[in-house]
């Protein structure tokens, strides 16, 4: 059975400032690399190197950008048949400039990415055992009525949904968002996403708030962990402690690792614990897809961390 993810993919160029330009300046980079990236790039790639069998559903140009914003989920073994080629536009891309203190500073295109259009079929679903809607997908072009077409084959099969909110979607659909939720079977949020939504003051009236609606609400918390919430009962799990190295993509680290053991039979805090172990690893690397964790480091970071008892859903 098969996990589609929906949603961006980008090439992500990083260049290290000597120091940060005033406009019409001209600084020099001491460093430049590119990578995959884009939250559906990273949860399918994330999800692959766990095992599990991903389609990932986005949109790329045809420039040599393209490239390089699927060549981590190629190698990881996704499923990338469903991605379109977009003569017309070009890939998206993320441009990250890194100033000397450590601090990144993001330049975006999406690009290809808002104008991905599917309309599914009867069969779209017919091996499907979780479909994850990254938020991007949901915010313009025909990108957005894609993934709205996507959640209703799903629910029309029976198919699980999560949704990983972003600051853009909830700002510009509030009120759509909130709609949705009791279509959704997880809802994944930030701090500030969740707070923006719900505008309640803590976590606890926040996840009080969205259990009304959702079955599941995880709260991404950084290095403080997770907050996972039902209507029966709210769970905090505290982080890992680690050396960040780059914290680009570790939400998505984090998410592939809560489906992942989740699909896998976990209980709700090994499920919890599980996904705050992925997503701090993802943290001790640079990069954002190229970055993400394989089983077997996975596996010795779980033992490093006394965490035996998720050994088994390596």
């Amino acid at each position: 059975m098969t996990i589609l993810v929906v949603g961006d993919a980008n090439a992500d160029l990083s260049g290290t400032l000597l120091r940060y330009p005033t406009e019409g300046d001209d600084s020099p980079l001491s460093a430049l690399s590119w990578g995959s990236g884009g939250a559906a790039v990273n949860v399918a790639t994330a999800l692959a190197l766990l095992g599990g069998r991903v389609r990932l559903f986005a949109r790329v140009g045809t420039d040599p950008a393209a490239t390089v914003a699927v060549s981590a989920a190629q190698r990881a073994g996704v499923d990338l048949s469903m991605v379109q080629h977009d003569e017309q536009h070009a890939t998206g891309l993320c441009f990250a400039a890194i100033s000397a203190n450590g601090e990144r500073t993001f330049f975006s295109f999406r690009g290809a990415n808002a104008a991905f259009d599917y309309q599914p079929t009867s069969e779209t679903c017919a091996d499907v055992r979780w479909l994850h809607i990254c938020g991007h997908a949901l915010l313009e072009g025909t990108q957005r009525g894609a993934a709205l077409a996507l959640l209703h084959a799903a629910r029309q099969q029976h198919v699980p949904v999560s949704l990983d909110l972003c600051l853009p979607l909830v700002r510009a659909w509030r009120e759509e968002i909130i709609d949705l939720l009791p279509h959704l079977h997880v809802l994944f949020a930030n701090e500030l996403e969740s707070t923006t939504l719900c505008a309640a003051p803590t976590h606890e009236h926040v996840a009080e708030q969205l259990t009304r609606h959702v079955a599941t609400v995880v709260l991404k918390r950084g290095a403080s962990g997770c907050m996972v919430a039902t209507a029966a009962a709210q769970l905090a799990i505290n982080g890992l402690p680690v050396d960040a190295v780059d914290t680009n993509g570790c939400g998505d680290a984090f998410i592939a690792g809560f489906l992942h053991a989740h699909l896998n039979g976990a209980t709700l805090p090994e499920t919890a614990q599980f996904a705050n172990a992925t997503g701090a690893l993802a943290a001790t690397r640079p990069g954002s897809a190229d970055a993400l964790p394989n089983r077997a480091t996975i596996r010795t970071f779980l033992a490093q961390h006394q965490l035996d008892m998720l050994l088994r859903y390596i």
